[in-house]
């Protein structure tokens, strides 16, 4: 049986894991982890690798990583999300970890049709209340704010399964 991962690269993005039966519901999920470097933070790939060791055999897993722009709002985010983008691929390739590439465009016009420009975090984060009711989507029992990262994981991941990825 397969599982299907969406990741959210960013360093406030986030991973969930999906069982391949359509309404089997969420597996798993995670905020982004990460480690403090000298002047900021990048994600932490060793508890990536562990929380996808976690779901089982790498040869069950098709992990879809969301593609980063070419444009930010500034470098340094730019660079930071490549930087993340590199690490999660490189991850996958070592393992021998099935995995794509999607661009957030594509995900988000199959998962969010109709949504305005300017309105996917609402909008996202309503889709994913209606398919997964029973999730709060809070990164820590102590959070009280839904985890962007953590949604966008989920659509990814819901986007792979149903294009069978």
């Amino acid at each position: 049986m397969s599982v299907y991962v969406g990741v959210d690269n960013g360093l406030d993005g986030g991973l969930v894991a999906l069982s391949a039966t359509p309404g089997a519901g969420i597996i798993d999920r995670i905020a982004m982890p990460t480690q403090k470097t000298g002047k900021g933070r990048e994600v932490d790939a060793l508890l990536v690798l562990a929380w996808l060791e976690s779901l089982g055999t790498y040869s069950a897993l098709c992990v879809t990583l969301e593609t980063p722009g070419k444009h930010s709002p500034g470098l340094q985010a730019l660079c930071s999300m490549w930087d993340s983008y590199g690490a999660l691929r490189a991850i996958c390739a070592t393992r021998g970890i099935r995995h794509y590439r999607i661009a957030p465009q594509t995900w988000q016009k199959a998962m969010l049709p109709g949504c305005e420009k300017g309105q996917t975090k609402p909008f996202a984060l309503s889709v994913a209340r209606r398919l997964w009711p029973e999730e709060k989507w809070l990164a820590s029992p102590r959070c009280s704010k839904p985890h962007d990262g953590m949604i966008d994981g989920a659509l990814i991941a819901e986007f792979s399964r149903r294009n069978n990825y």
